[in-house]
């Protein structure tokens, strides 16, 4: 006699937040990608007023090393807890946390400096200081979810939670830290081409 039973599938909880990291990162693209296109039709396809410029400040080149050196040591971290080497994981997050705080005070600097620079420039263009604004905010808006992400990823740590066979947290935090990289980098380059133009 045949019994036929139901499949039913179960989901390890990991699996399950490593959907929402993706699905957040994915929606986080599709508002930068907005916004970006709102940003580039007005200053990098169409061109600026003449004589009017905004200048990119140096800071944002500082912080976007910063940003590329903590992500790097966030990628060790979480090579070194794959090869159970506690100490030096801990040391590794720690640091990527720390220039994640550095980064955040130089970033706030640049883009405060960037911001009214733009402002003093558009004048009467509403719309570009919308999207500098709002790319700005959804910047740091999603920059301070991935710090904090990063800060309960360094306190599990602490408390010994990660091993060799548990770096889920330690992952995402890895990845989603990797695509706050490449937005950055877009907005980077936007804002360049916007001076070079």
């Amino acid at each position: 006699m045949l019994v036929e039973t139901s499949r039913i599938r179960f989901y390890p909880e990991y699996a399950k937040t490593t959907f929402l990291v993706y699905a957040l990162i994915g929606s986080i693209a599709v508002f930068f990608l907005a916004t970006f296109i709102a940003y580039a039709v007005r200053y990098v396809f169409a061109g600026p007023p003449v004589g009017t410029v905004p200048q990119l400040p140096r800071l944002l080149w500082w912080s976007t090393a910063i940003l590329f050196l903590g992500s790097h040591f966030l990628f060790r971290a979480y090579a070194l807890v794959r090869r159970e080497k506690q100490k030096q994981f801990r040391i590794a997050l720690t640091i990527s946390f720390l220039l994640g705080g550095l980064f955040c005070i130089v970033q706030s600097i640049g883009i405060r400096q960037l911001t009214i620079e733009h402002w003093e420039l558009a004048g009467n263009q509403a719309g570009l200081i919308a999207s500098v604004i709002l790319m700005a905010f959804l910047h740091v808006a999603h920059f301070v979810a991935g710090y904090i992400a990063l800060g309960y990823v360094l306190i599990q740590a602490c408390r010994g939670r990660y091993d060799h066979e548990y770096t889920s947290g330690v992952r995402l935090a890895a990845i989603y830290w990797r695509f706050l990289d490449l937005v950055w980098l877009c907005m980077l380059s936007l804002f360049w081409l916007a001076a070079h133009r």
